[in-house]
C-alpha cells in the first residue's frame, strides 16, 4: 500500500470513530430527552461545534502519530512525498462525489424540514451525509489508486 492509500485509510478510520462517538453521545441525550424545544436546538449547534473541533483534533493526532509510525517503519527521518498531477486528479474526482452525496443530504435534509420534522432530524440528516460524503471520498480515493487511475 503506498503513502497516499494509507494516510486516505487514517482519514477513513478517524472519520468513523468520531461520527460514532458522537452518534452514541446523541442517542444517549436524545433518549434522555434533552432536544425538546428551543434549549434542545441550542443544545444540537452545540453538540455540532463539538463534533468539528473534536473531529479536527482526532484527524490531526492520528496524522501525528501515522507520520510517526511511518518514519519509525521505514527509518526515514524526513521521508519525501511526491504529490504528482495523477494524485491531484484523483483527489479532485473523489470530491466530486463527495460533493454530489453532501448535495444529496443537503437537499434530504430541508425536506425533512418542509415536512414538519424537527431541528435535531434536521441537522442530524446533515451530520450523516457528512459522513457518507467523507467516507464516499476516501472509498473513491482508495478505489482509484488500486484501479491505477
Amino acid at each position: 500500500m503506498s503513502y497516499q492509500e494509507k494516510t486516505i485509510f487514517v482519514n477513513f478510520i478517524s472519520s468513523i470513530l468520531v461520527f460514532a462517538t458522537y452518534g452514541y453521545f446523541m442517542i444517549q441525550m436524545y433518549q434522555d430527552g434533552l432536544f425538546v424545544g428551543d434549549a434542545g436546538a441550542q443544545l444540537v449547534g452545540k453538540s455540532i461545534l463539538w463534533l468539528i473541533a473534536g473531529g479536527v483534533v482526532v484527524l490531526i493526532v492520528a496524522h501525528i502519530v501515522f507520520n510517526i509510525i511511518y518514519a519509525i517503519v521505514k527509518r526515514e527521518p524526513n521521508p519525501s512525498f511526491v504529490v504528482d498531477e495523477r494524485d491531484k486528479l484523483i483527489e479532485l474526482r473523489a470530491l466530486r462525489v463527495a460533493y454530489y452525496v453532501l448535495g444529496a443530504g443537503f437537499v434530504g435534509a430541508m425536506a425533512a424540514l418542509a415536512m414538519g420534522y424537527g431541528v435535531f432530524i434536521t441537522f442530524n440528516i446533515l451530520i450523516v451525509s457528512l459522513l457518507i460524503s467523507g467516507l464516499a471520498e476516501s472509498l473513491t480515493q482508495l478505489y482509484l489508486y488500486r484501479r491505477g487511475f
